[in-house]
């Protein structure tokens, strides 16, 4: 079952037992995948678009009829992979509003921020801890040779790519820099 299915399923029984802020939670993270998925068919139909363009430059009516059989079908899912990137940024999105509202004073909207990433994360893949992931950095220190504080930009990116969708930023860049002290 994918992360659209399951939110609105997931909605369904949230709506029936009156919890808002979960109602609320779901609501907004269909609308940010319903976004990401139309911007992703604007992209593919812009993309096409651009080929056609070059393809029939110099035939104004080629290119009509070729442009008015693409389709932009905004109702193509998104890919599981596109999904959980989506659902990531929110609740990346919200971890940087509560902090907001935390260095504000608001500790109120800080809580309804945190409950929100809550309850989106379970729409993730579970991440590894910080104790789960320092082995593995340590691992990859040293098998890419690398020591001191200067090499966090060398190792970051390759954090990133080995870990996505398995460790988040922070927790990464927290062990990267206890290991390369």
């Amino acid at each position: 079952m994918t992360i659209s299915e399951r939110l609105i399923d997931d909605l369904k029984i949230a709506m029936k037992a009156g919890e808002k802020a979960r109602v609320e939670a779901i609501r907004s993270a269909r609308a940010a995948l319903q976004s990401a998925q139309i911007e992703a068919a604007k992209q593919k139909y812009d993309a096409e678009a651009r080929v056609i363009e070059v393809a029939h430059a110099g035939d104004p009516a080629a290119r009509e009829a070729a442009l008015a059989a693409i389709s932009a079908d905004s109702h193509a899912p998104l890919a599981p992979e596109a999904q959980e990137a989506v659902i990531a940024k929110e609740i990346k999105r919200r971890y940087e509003a509560a902090e907001m509202y935390h260095k504000g004073g608001r500790a109120e909207l800080a809580a309804k921020e945190e409950a929100e990433v809550a309850i989106l994360q379970a729409y993730l893949p579970n991440m590894l801890s910080v104790e789960e992931l320092r082995p593995e950095v340590a691992a990859l220190i040293a098998e890419l040779g690398l020591s001191g504080p200067a090499s966090m930009g060398k190792l970051m990116p390759v954090l990133l790519e080995r870990f996505k969708g398995r460790a988040d930023g922070r927790s990464l860049s927290q062990v990267a820099r206890e290991l390369l002290k």
